[in-house]
Order: structure tokens, then sequence, then C-alpha cells
């Protein structure tokens, strides 16, 4: 029986792993980010020092969108917050069925 209500085919179930999906997006996105602005600062530390020579270009990381970085991790955010309410949603009528058949 508990199976039915908590299994891999459940809603719940369903709703769990879309979180836990969109938690790893969500980390790698900000990753990239984070690189991405580490790196730039960096760049700018060269260039103000007069470092920036033909080698410190070619050792750079390949460049990263910023602004459609932070568009997918608002879409990302959005898609996690629905998952949670949804989430949240089954497990109280979850909890109303069981009390109303205890």
């Amino acid at each position: 029986m508990f199976s039915s209500l908590f299994g891999t085919g459940t809603r719940a179930a369903m709703l769990k792993g879309g979180l836990e999906e969109n938690s790893r997006t969500q980390q790698a996105i900000a990753g990239r980010i984070a690189r991405a602005t580490q790196a730039s600062a960096s760049d700018f530390g060269a260039a103000l020092a007069g470092a920036a020579g033909a080698d410190g270009a070619a050792a750079q990381a390949p460049e990263v969108d910023l602004q459609q970085e932070m568009v997918s991790l608002a879409d990302v955010q959005l898609r996690y917050e629905a998952s949670a309410k949804l989430l949240q949603e089954t497990y109280s009528q979850l909890r109303t069925a069981i009390r109303s058949n205890g």
C-alpha cells in the first residue's frame, strides 16, 4: 500500500525527482557563472597590470554568455519553486487522505 503512495511511479516521486534535477541544473549554471565572473575579474586585473599577452589569451576558459546563463538560472529557479509547491500540495493531500481514512 505504501509503495502505491510513495513508490517510484507516483506523483510525489516524480516531483521529488524533478526537484533534484532542477537543483543539479541550478548548481551547474551557478558554477559556470562563478567561473566566468572569476575569469572576468582576473582578466581585468591582468589588463591593469599589463600582463595580458598572447599566452594569457590562449589559456582562458571558453566564453560564457552571462546574460543567457542568468536567464537560464531564473528559469530553473521558477521551475524549482513550482515543483516544490506542487510537491507540498501533494503531501498535503496525502496527509488529508490518511487522516480521513484513519
